[in-house]
């Protein structure tokens, strides 16, 4: 049993980067800024594949990220407020415009990416509503797991204390053995990127059958993985809702048996 604590504690990882990339003077740029930065460029690279593989106009895909880059930020900043710090903003109101200092909620990037894609189709009819969706859901999933890296840079979003041989120790937060949970979500994104991306590239399926699958699968391992994270009594009922819309969406789809 000795042996056995000795090489657990071993092989836990002790993390405690710098969360700037460099510093000079009053310049510093943060690794999220970065992976967040590469989140968007990512997204880009991935809708212009599958703009090409629709033979739909690449020139546009721009205007698209444009919508969704502006939808998604000012969604995460209001689900932030409203869904997890209500109270402090209502008392502090000219700090939710205040981005940088932290503060973004994916469900609310959701929604906002909701309402920026119903703006851009209006604009520009080249797909309907539920067609832009499927199209959007696989960078989506990418989007999501390079923020998670970024996350974990700045050593939030940390899991429960646990004793598995993989144990973050999260040394600017305290120095507990925790489940790596940005890692655990980063990972599982990544998976349903490439899922959804192959079938976009290799199958014709039913429009809204991707973003049925996307809520589904993301959304019910994230209620899952946040069994193992700290402080989910909010996103973890959120990701259940998602879960249960996306199936009732395949439900459907499956009725209704439209050819994308």
């Amino acid at each position: 049993m000795a042996h056995f604590l000795v090489q657990t504690y071993l092989l836990r990882i002790w993390w405690n980067p710098n969360p700037y990339l460099f510093e000079l003077g009053s310049l510093k740029l943060k690794w999220y800024g970065v992976l967040f930065a590469l989140a968007v460029l990512a997204g880009y690279w991935v809708l212009v594949a599958l703009y090409r593989h629709r033979n739909l106009p690449v020139s546009r895909v721009a205007a698209l990220v444009q919508y969704q880059f502006l939808g998604g930020l000012v969604g995460a900043r209001l689900g932030q407020v409203l869904f997890y710090e209500l109270s402090y903003y209502l008392a502090h109101p000219a700090e939710i415009l205040l981005i940088w200092h932290g503060g973004l909620a994916s469900h609310g990037a959701a929604i906002g990416g909701f309402v920026a894609t119903w703006l851009y189709v209006r604009r520009y009819k080249e797909l309907g509503y539920l067609q832009m969706v499927d199209v959007l859901v696989a960078p989506a999933a990418l989007i999501g797991a390079l923020i998670r890296i970024g996350n974990l840079f700045n050593s939030e979003i940390i899991g429960k204390v646990s004793n598995v041989p993989w144990a973050f120790v999260f040394v600017q937060r305290d120095m507990q053995p925790r489940h790596p949970s940005q890692l655990y979500e980063a990972i599982m994104l990544t998976f349903v990127f490439a899922l959804l991306f192959y079938l976009q590239k290799k199958r014709t399926l039913p429009t809204g059958l991707l973003s049925g699958l996307f809520f589904t699968i993301t959304f019910t391992l994230r209620y899952l993985l946040e069994f193992f994270k700290e402080n989910a009594a909010v996103s973890q009922p959120l990701n259940l809702l998602a879960a249960v819309l996306g199936a009732a969406l395949i439900g459907w789809v499956a009725l209704r048996k439209t050819p994308v």
